[in-house]
């Protein structure tokens, strides 16, 4: 089964909107998928279950060995995508896993064990570091991270590399790695155009051609417990994750590990040298 974690340690970076759309669109492109909610807002078992929270058992059983995955998932009203939910509880699971042996390979052992028929599991991480992202960081094969047009997200993607580094050496995930960075939340200006040159001077072709604008159809989707796609098809989001889904199933093919070292790239650099080259020029034109 492909295992993909939809994560960013920095909230509002679109997270839960890309597991839904990566989620919902691999079903519907006839791939068997079990999206896998590991935020303890719940954000996305909402949007599956129809603005209705869980009932146990949720992640948080399977984590501290109350419930098997296999009891705990269950369906949602798109054909062909299951999902295994969250709750508040999962904080409180979060805590109480400090004090159990394996805490750092519960979900994987647990999938393990399993042996779902799915062909894809596609994760929505919490946006801060636990025990239940290492859970997950321990237990998935690749990362999609969304970034949000912004400086400041930019600049936490070398610490991400390193946490995937350590994840590969630390806790036996040595197939780990980042399959993408994917630009959310871009507007039609200058500044959005300036960090997207950022990334991909960066980074190369490991940020994804797709990008997601901004748009006031996902908040308006989320109110109404829909993914993207299925409150607005034709809205520029929506189209942009379909376009990214494309890009993620062709990525499939590649082989793991690959996409750890660009990390190691500092794009505010390659900024500070794309802003020389650039008043370089405009010196002679002048002249």
């Amino acid at each position: 089964m492909r295992s993909i974690a939809v994560v960013n340690l920095k909230g509002g970076s679109g997270k839960t909107t890309t597991a839904l759309s990566l989620a919902a669109g691999m079903a519907r492109r006839g791939i068997r998928t079990l999206l896998v909610d590991a935020d303890s807002q719940g954000n996305a078992t909402l949007t599956m279950l129809d603005g209705r929270a869980a009932d146990p058992p949720t992640l948080g059983n399977v984590l501290l060995g109350q419930a098997e995955i296999a009891d705990a998932v269950r369906p949602t009203r798109i054909a062909g995508l299951d999902i295994l939910p969250a709750d508040s509880r999962l904080a409180d699971a979060a805590l109480l896993l400090a004090e159990h042996l394996g805490r750092e390979h519960r979900l994987r052992v647990a999938l393990e064990r399993a042996r779902l028929p799915h062909g894809v599991m596609v994760v929505d991480c919490p946006p801060q570091m636990s025990l239940v992202t290492v859970n997950v960081l321990a237990a998935v094969g690749e990362l999609i991270v969304p970034v949000d047009a912004g400086i400041y997200s930019v600049s936490g993607l070398a610490q991400l590399r390193q946490t995937v580094a350590d994840v590969r050496a630390y806790l036996g995930n040595a197939s780990l790695r980042i399959g993408g960075l994917l630009l959310t939340r871009t507007h039609n200006n200058r500044a959005t155009k300036d960090i997207a040159d950022q990334l991909r001077a960066a980074y190369g072709p490991l940020v994804f051609r797709a990008s997601v604008p901004h748009s006031v159809r996902v908040e308006e989707a989320h109110a109404r417990n829909l993914t993207v796609a299925e409150f607005a098809p034709t809205s520029a989001p929506a189209r942009a994750y379909d376009d990214l889904l494309t890009e993620v199933i062709a990525h499939g093919d590649q082989q793991p590990g690959d996409s750890v070292a660009p990390l190691d790239a500092d794009p505010t650099a390659a900024a500070a040298a794309g802003g020389r080259a650039g008043r370089g020029r405009a010196r002679r034109r002048a002249g």
